[in-house]
C-alpha cells in the first residue's frame, strides 16, 4: 500500500522527534524533577499536577530530561502530535528558548511539512510577544499555579522593565 506524500513526510518528521531529537538532548542537563507519582499528587491546578495530567490523559511515558519540554507542551497548551511538536518548536525559537535540536527540528520539519506552517507562524507570533519561559527554572515552578505562570507569561508590556 502506497502512502500519500504528507504522511511519508509526517513520519519522516516523526522520526526525528523520537530517535534523532533524544540523541541531541544527551548534552542538556536539566535540573531532575520528582517522579510521575509524586507530581499526581501536587495540588489541583499546579503546573506540576497539569504536567501529569496531560502525560496520562495521552498514554505518554515520563521520560527523564523530557520533563521540561513536556512541561511547555502543557504550559502552552500545544498536543503532542508533530503539528504540536512543530508548534512548541516555533514558539521556543520566537521565544529566544529553542535548543540546537529544536532549531534543527524547526527547520527540517518546517521545510518538510508546509501543511503546518500557518500553525508554526502562529506559534512564532505567540513566542515573539511572550515573556521568556525560562526552562531551567520549571523545576522550580511544579508548586505554582499553572493559570498564574500562563498569565505572568503572556500579559506583559515588552517596553516595560
Amino acid at each position: 500500500m502506497k502512502l500519500p506524500a504528507w504522511r511519508l513526510r509526517d513520519r519522516f518528521v516523526r522520526h526525528l522527534i523520537s530517535d534523532y531529537v533524544p540523541i541531541l538532548n544527551l548534552v542538556r542537563n536539566p535540573e531532575p524533577w520528582p517522579t510521575l507519582s509524586a507530581l499526581v499528587d501536587y495540588p489541583e491546578g499546579s503546573v506540576g499536577r497539569e504536567v501529569a495530567q496531560f502525560l496520562r490523559s495521552r498514554g505518554l511515558p515520563f521520560k527523564v530530561r523530557y520533563e521540561n519540554h513536556d512541561a511547555i507542551h502543557t504550559i502552552l497548551d500545544y498536543d503532542t502530535t508533530t503539528e504540536g511538536e512543530m508548534e512548541v518548536q516555533a514558539f521556543l525559537w520566537a521565544n529566544g528558548s529553542s535548543s540546537v535540536a529544536g532549531r534543527v527540528l524547526f527547520v527540517v520539519g518546517g521545510a518538510l511539512l508546509p501543511e503546518h506552517w500557518t500553525a508554526m507562524r502562529h506559534a512564532y507570533e505567540r513566542g515573539k510577544e511572550a515573556r521568556p519561559i525560562e526552562e531551567a527554572r520549571l523545576p522550580n515552578r511544579l508548586t505554582e499555579a499553572i493559570d498564574q505562570l500562563r498569565t505572568g507569561l503572556f500579559e506583559y508590556d515588552r517596553m516595560s522593565p
